[in-house]
């Protein structure tokens, strides 16, 4: 009667773990990979795994795609998916596997284990995994032209439905994907969103591993935190909406400066930030004597870690997804957002098509 939870992310992980400490689950195994070239995924592992809860761990690098087949490699895709989908299921049938924990309900892997394991009896539990989770009514796939409705007919036939017992080809080249379509017995999120009779609001406690404790005391034991704030970057420059890094670096210094001098700030760094940025800003806080800490370079840990460890005054952010969570997976904190000083930066510079940046001001939270 165990468990087989899908691991493809750190969050994830953290979320995994407070769903086993909320429902007493015993017998739990691991199945865990990373997402795209994400390796370093495996060190954050190895400091957030709480040892005692997991009876058992699987390593399968591609488990956020073992699913995917694209047409232009559809023979390979097809073998490989299908040998993959066979390795899962010799791990079902090893540890006794009656329920399977998906964490991403956007993913094609996700939909395939769903549909192909509840045919084969399997109870199947969605949960959180970003604000992706919430994002569930639209349309996923193909709305289905003529040559995509042949697709589908025909991968279905010849393909999901004799090897999987699932007509994912229907849903994903002809009619378009729809969370409707997913076969859920339990869904749990972290933020009271969704009210069907399946859904779960997983209440989130403080959990740390021995290691992430340490890590976490050795990462702030130098750290005033009487007057703290913590900056999240967020690379916008690399983001395909401005690639002049120069106003980025600007609204961080200016606001790093705006801040009274028994502050300290804490920096925790965006992992796709440009390491010629980081220089640029580390060496002129430097040069001003910015009262000023970074975090989290080491192994970059899941930011609401920090949020449960440490009582902050106030967090800075350009925009992102952890605000969504403010209250929930942390306690609540206030939150500041310097897009707006962003966007001012961008037009003394002389840059154009801010329409972008315009969209996200418009749309933050605050607003």
């Amino acid at each position: 009667m165990a468990n087989l939870f899908f691991i493809q992310s750190p969050l994830q992980l953290l979320v995994a773990q407070q769903i086993i400490r909320q429902e007493h689950l015993q017998d739990n195994v691991m199945l865990y990979g990373y997402i795209e070239e994400n390796v370093h995924f495996l060190n954050i592992y190895e400091l957030m795994e709480m040892k005692q809860l997991w009876d058992a761990k699987v390593r399968m690098p591609q488990v956020s795609r073992w699913a995917v087949i694209s047409r232009k490699h559809l023979i390979h895709d097809s073998i490989q998916t299908y040998k993959n989908y066979s390795f899962i299921r010799r791990i079902i049938s090893e540890y006794s596997i009656v329920t399977l924990y998906l964490g991403d309900v956007n993913n094609m892997s996700c939909w395939l284990a769903a549909m192909s394991f509840h045919s084969r009896g399997l109870k199947i539990v969605f949960f959180e995994e970003g604000c992706g989770h919430y994002l569930l009514n639209r349309d996923n796939g193909k709305s289905g032209n003529l040559f995509d409705r042949l697709y589908a007919v025909l991968i279905d036939a010849l393909y999901y439905r004799p090897l999987f017992r699932c007509k994912l080809g229907y849903y994903v080249y002809w009619k378009g994907f729809r969370v409707e379509d997913l076969p859920i017995d339990v869904r749990y999120s972290i933020v009271p969103y969704y009210h069907e009779t399946f859904d779960r609001l997983l209440e989130v406690q403080p959990m740390f591993s021995e290691k992430l404790r340490a890590f976490l005391c050795e990462e702030t034991k130098l750290i005033n935190t009487q007057k703290s704030v913590l900056f999240l970057t967020s690379p916008l420059y690399c983001d395909g909406i401005n690639d002049n890094p120069s106003p980025y670096i600007k609204t961080i210094i200016d606001y790093a400066l705006s801040l009274e001098k028994e502050v300290v700030l804490h920096i925790k760094f965006h992992p796709r930030e440009f390491d010629s940025v980081k220089v640029a800003i580390l060496t002129k806080l430097d040069e001003l004597k910015v009262n000023c800490v970074i975090i989290g370079e080491r192994v970059s840990i899941p930011v609401e870690y920090y949020l449960q460890f440490l009582k902050y005054d106030k967090v800075v952010t350009f925009i992102c997804s952890t605000e969504y969570y403010n209250g929930y997976l942390y306690p609540k904190t206030q939150f500041e957002s310097v897009l707006e000083d962003y966007y001012n930066n961008c037009v003394e510079e002389g840059l154009t098509h801010l329409e972008s940046i315009k969209a996200l001001i418009s749309e933050h939270p605050s607003k």
